[in-house]
């Protein structure tokens, strides 16, 4: 079986080089004072014969087993960040680089208890940015850098694009961690829930009320960022087919390409199946910089 479309895009993200053209201050997603604080905090260093249980959330508390500080961090500052679910950032959060060598191999026990009932994505956010920064002494920020990236624009002939319309799709909760997305049958999709599968050689992507500024940050050719600068608003229903393995390539418009098949790659895919064209270019990207973390204080 073919690895799924959000296991490729992982796959496909890389360190991109590029020249800082802009450094932010010290980015808090709340300011440190507005932020609920845990009231009670456990922190265990994990070693590679721990195995610990499940995970797991309940209103005001937190047990989270054996997570790799780095993937607390890229949590509580991109997924979490705003005590509501971003599932973008989830699948493809901002890079993270700078700390030391262990910030991506040291693993971590945390119970957490706080004075009130809270939901999880709060918890998992600025509360674990609060608990990060007094524990860890984390400082991090935002660092933007001019990268290679792909301009995606309409096509020759304009995008071949369905609106999509009102209703027809569910939205969901940012806050709820516990909220199923489980279709059932003759129901309705969820809004800005990407599926994906395959037929045959093909991949397959369809998702529902998304606007092409999100369906952007989903790609990665080559390992590159994509800016949407079609002009268009509002949101799409849209299916995708094309050849994972074809090499990510697409002739200018009006020009054949060598394989005539529409899913010779994703971007003849996108030009012939969406009206939509990714030409390479410069643009800029966000990174997440460390430039502190120390081990934990003692309990």
């Amino acid at each position: 079986m073919r690895p799924s479309l959000f296991r490729r895009f992982v796959r496909m993200q890389r360190r991109l080089p590029g020249t800082a053209i802009c450094v932010v201050s010290f980015l808090h997603a709340l300011s440190a004072q507005d932020r609920p604080k845990f009231e009670v905090v456990s922190i265990k260093e994990c070693t590679n014969a721990d195995r610990p249980p499940p995970s797991t959330s309940s209103p005001g508390r937190l047990g989270l087993s054996c997570w790799p500080l780095s993937r607390l961090i890229a949590e509580a500052y991109e997924t979490f960040a705003t005590g509501k679910v971003d599932p973008l950032k989830f699948l493809f959060p901002r890079p993270l680089e700078g700390g030391p060598a262990w910030v991506n191999s040291a693993r971590y026990s945390i119970d957490a208890k706080a004075e009130g009932p809270q939901s999880g994505a709060m918890m998992r956010g600025p509360m674990m940015q609060t608990l990060l920064e007094d524990r860890f002494q984390l400082k991090i920020r935002r660092e933007t850098r001019e990268v290679p990236v792909y301009i995606m624009t309409g096509a020759k002939g304009g995008p071949k694009l369905h609106r999509t319309v009102e209703g027809s799709c569910n939205p969901v909760d940012p806050t709820d961690l516990t909220q199923s997305l489980k279709i059932l049958p003759g129901g309705k999709p969820w809004c800005l829930v990407p599926t994906n599968g395959s037929k045959g050689p093909l991949m397959v992507f369809d998702v529902h009320g998304m606007t092409l500024d999100t369906f952007s940050n989903l790609l990665r050719p080559d390992g590159r960022p994509v800016i949407n600068r079609t002009g268009l608003s509002g949101a799409y229903d849209i299916h995708l087919e094309w050849e994972s393995d074809a090499p990510t390539s697409s002739p200018p418009d009006g020009v054949a390409a060598s394989d005539p098949s529409p899913h010779a790659s994703i971007m003849v895919a996108m030009r012939e199946q969406l009206g939509l064209r990714l030409e390479p270019g410069k643009g800029t990207r966000e990174f997440l910089m460390i430039d502190r973390v120390e081990k934990p204080s003692r309990n």
